[in-house]
């Protein structure tokens, strides 16, 4: 009786103490037999990981502080991006099709980059337009800002913020 209750408050010791050390604390612990465990991070992934903290996952939309009449609701329409890269399938290709989103982006951070992979090419598309003139004029914005000289507009279903 007497081991059967050592052992209950020595599981219950053991439970409290481990349920006080984060999980960075738990790895580096020592336990005899076994090796040792080093973790250089920063303190914010430090919360991060040991759940001290809650981080914002969503992206911010940077459309909303271009735009003075918007509600912030965001609808689903069909209507035209411009497409400024189309390539293989390669990681490569990923790259250049990302790099092209932020090359145009950061020159008109009012458009909104779309990388995507359609079996077989990674492709690369700015803007939410719902007219294709509105598309035009910023193809024609962008090519004489020698961004992208081989882009073309397509239909695409697009997001449109009330």
């Amino acid at each position: 009786m007497k081991k059967l209750l050592f052992l209950t408050l020595s599981i219950l010791t053991y439970t409290i103490t481990m349920s006080a050390q984060t999980f960075t604390e738990h790895l580096e612990s020592k336990v005899a037999g076994q090796g040792t465990v080093t973790v250089y991070q920063d303190p914010i992934l430090e919360d991060m990981v040991n759940g001290k903290k809650q981080f914002a996952t969503e992206k911010k939309d940077v459309r909303k502080d271009f735009s003075q009449s918007t509600t912030g609701k965001k609808i689903k329409a069909r209507g035209y991006r411009i497409q400024v890269y189309w390539g293989g399938s390669t990681r490569a290709d990923r790259t250049k099709a990302q790099q092209a989103g932020i090359r145009i982006t950061s020159r008109f951070p009012e458009l909104q980059a779309y990388t995507t992979f359609e079996s077989p090419n990674w492709r690369c598309r700015v803007g939410d337009f719902v007219t294709q003139k509105e598309a035009t004029d910023y193809l024609h914005k962008l090519k004489d800002a020698q961004l992208s000289q081989n882009a073309i507009i397509v239909k695409s279903e697009v997001f449109i913020y009330q």
